[in-house]
């Protein structure tokens, strides 16, 4: 819900809309901890990848929480997130002597620390050989298929060195202005990159099950005033789409993902 249905001057509109008293505003990124978090709590994490695009990639807490779950993630995020491509040595300042107030507990950088550089930087040092063409899945129009680089990085959070991840890079196949798009994650080394691929990639097959809920089974078709009806219809609707994605699986899926040149 909007931060708006949360003001003062919303009070009477939001009893009309029959909402709880005890629903706050979330942001999108308490939303989905708390989600991941009942998931887990209820022990139903049964996947070990957890991705989005760069709104999620971006909250640096929300990749910490995912990494301290357990998962990996293989977020999208901006092409100005900066990164080290070495270790950034920064350390925790000395405590001078006679010198008043807290001691240091943040690190800063030393004498040799590297300067961290932005994604996008990154990109024309990849030599062609590192570049794997790599098909993710068959589409209406034919297989989706893009070429893929990584690199091993240190994360930027909060203006400090974060843990070393990967830094993949995603490019269209077209010559000229291709598409680029940047994405971070914690997997082990032994990963695959078809396999991180996949996983930062699925933001596509996400787009085509909200058409699915819309097209199918009327996920947008509500013309409500009330907040428990528009709860009713927001559950049928993706247990109905629940329904519909196993009848899907089952039936099987046109897929592709491991072939790569």
């Amino acid at each position: 819900m909007l931060s708006q249905w949360f003001e003062e001057t919303a009070a009477g509109r939001r009893k009309r809309a029959g909402i709880p008293q005890d629903v706050r505003f979330k942001t999108k990124i308490e939303l989905a901890m708390e989600m991941l978090d009942r998931a887990h709590e209820r022990g139903l994490m049964l996947f070990q990848w957890v991705s989005g695009d760069c709104a999620y990639g971006d909250a640096h807490e929300f990749r910490k929480h995912v990494a301290e779950l357990g998962k990996w993630y293989c977020f999208e995020v901006y092409y100005d997130t900066h990164v080290w491509t070495d270790d950034p040595a920064w350390k925790v300042p000395p405590v001078m002597e006679n010198r008043r107030g807290r001691k240091p507990k943040h690190p800063k950088p030393t004498e040799g620390s590297p300067p961290a550089v932005t994604a996008s930087s990154l990109v024309s040092s990849i030599p062609d050989h590192q570049w794997q063409r790599i098909c993710l899945r068959e589409g209406d129009k034919g297989p989706r298929e893009f070429e893929f680089a990584r690199l091993r990085v240190f994360e930027k959070r909060n203006g400090e060195p974060g843990p070393a991840s990967w830094l993949m890079i995603r490019r269209s196949l077209q010559t000229g202005d291709r598409e680029i798009k940047f994405y971070l994650s914690n997997a082990p080394e032994t990963v695959s990159i078809s396999e991180m691929a996949w996983a930062g990639c699925q933001r596509w097959s996400i787009e085509v099950d909200f058409k699915l809920a819309k097209g199918e089974v009327g996920i947008d078709h509500y013309e409500l005033t009330k907040y428990r009806g528009w709860y009713h219809h927001i559950t049928l609707s993706m247990l109905a789409l629940a329904f519909l994605k196993a009848v899907q699986r089952q039936w099987g899926e046109k897929m592709c993902v491991g072939y790569s040149s």
